[in-house]
């Protein structure tokens, strides 16, 4: 890993089973004996569920909210859990378990079932956290109850257009797992080396959900930059800071004291700003990582 590359230290999201085992190892780095059990449980149904093998639903086909989304969240989840811990702000067995499950399960309600005939399920944009409370609490029925209950409430608290206020905790503790999770949900998504073509099909699912008001993919990338301020926003005041213990975590890690999550995103940000300068007709040509813009013109022509 160089310095001009912290996307390196984020590591591969594609990989659900790279992404496991590097989740398993942060927090049993901090938290020795921790039994990952329940945690590997909810990977598993989650490759079920995904691939179309869970009875009565359909393979996942949402084009952004997709499982490399998943992964990349339940992954920062642990390394915030970390940070948090080397803060002085640890969490206890079962509300590291609520955060990490509750990341794993925070966008399965984009799943439709066998009756749900038309869509890719980005139709259920705007529903799409309370569907997923009502699978956790359906096919996690398994896990004890109070760590159940913790769980959906960290899945209520990704739902990032309401205020957190709107989720009430029973304890700091379950509060804290939330907060995690819900920053890695917005710090993960957006320092993926792979964010800007990834903003291309969010575009298509938002015309699906007949949400977001953006003309085309032109008009949503060049409201990207006003989209992360309002993200910030919400990070820094409404999630109370706790991204910049990332830091802490990576500076354990990999002895250097930096968020590779935040100077991610500013890279994206930077190259963002030289893609929208460029004349629209050129600027996809500006877009080739993870051959997101060949597929999209498979689909159709975004240009």
């Amino acid at each position: 890993m160089t310095d001009d590359s912290p996307f390196a230290a984020l590591g591969n999201t594609r990989d659900t089973g790279e992404v496991e085992a590097q989740v398993g190892e942060i927090i049993l780095a901090f938290a020795p004996g921790h039994d990952l059990q329940r945690v590997a449980d909810a990977f598993a149904l989650l490759d079920r569920a995904f691939d179309g093998e869970l009875p009565g639903y359909q393979k996942l086909k949402t084009l952004y909210h997709n499982r490399t989304h998943t992964n990349e969240v339940v992954l920062c989840t642990a390394r915030m859990l970390h940070g948090l811990h080397l803060a002085g702000q640890g969490l206890d067995a079962d509300h590291i378990d609520a955060a990490l499950i509750g990341a794993l399960m925070h966008d399965v309600g984009y799943l439709m079932s066998d009756d749900e005939a038309s869509g890719t399920g980005a139709q259920f944009t705007e529903s799409h956290v309370l569907r997923g409370v009502d699978f956790t609490r359906t096919h996690l029925v398994w896990l004890p109850p109070d760590l159940l209950e913790a769980t959906t409430r960290v899945i209520l608290l990704t739902d990032h257009r309401k205020h957190p206020g709107w989720v009430k905790f029973d304890n700091l503790q379950q509060q804290r797992a939330a907060y995690a999770t819900a920053t890695a949900d917005l710090i993960g998504q957006m320092a993926n080396r792979e964010y800007l073509e990834r903003v291309l099909l969010l575009y298509f699912e938002f015309e699906e959900a007949q949400m977001g008001g953006f003309a085309d993919i032109h008009d949503l990338l060049e409201k990207t930059t006003a989209f992360y301020r309002m993200t910030k926003g919400r990070l820094d005041q409404d999630l109370l800071g706790l991204s910049t213990h990332l830091a802490r975590h990576f500076g354990q890690q990999t002895g250097a004291q930096r968020n590779f999550y935040q100077e991610s995103i500013e890279r994206n940000l930077d190259y963002l700003e030289q893609v929208v300068n460029t004349e629209r007709k050129q600027r996809l040509n500006r877009l080739k990582r993870g051959g997101v813009v060949e597929k999209l013109r498979g689909m159709k022509d975004p240009d």
